[in-house]
């Protein structure tokens, strides 16, 4: 069975610990790297999820070791921003808008 795993910051890594998640502290973008590449090479996780503020490019050398299979799938999740507090329907409104472009007003 394929596992889950968490690559994030300090600072939300405690509420995946909380909720049971394998978690991954780093740091900045390349021991990010290094750890997804780590990961991939164990071969027993089926997604590996990264703090989207930790993940801007995720390098040559992952992309390279995704390149020809099926899993793991590296997926990049959204943090708030420190001092950022934001309502639910205004966090959905941007989720939507940055995955289809347009702004949709949601009720």
């Amino acid at each position: 069975m394929n596992r889950l795993a968490i690559i994030t910051d300090s600072g939300t890594a405690t509420g995946f610990r909380l909720a049971g998640a394998e978690t991954f502290e780093v740091k900045d973008n390349r021991e990010m790297q290094e750890k997804v590449l780590e990961l991939i090479n164990t071969e027993s996780y089926g997604l590996i999820a990264v703090n989207d503020q930790l993940a801007g490019d995720l390098g040559e050398d992952v992309a390279r070791a995704l390149k020809n299979k099926a899993l793991p799938v590296v997926l990049p999740f959204p943090v708030p921003r420190e001092g950022q507090v934001i309502s639910g329907e205004q966090y959905l409104a941007k989720l939507v808008k940055d995955a289809i472009g347009f702004y949709v007003k949601l009720k």
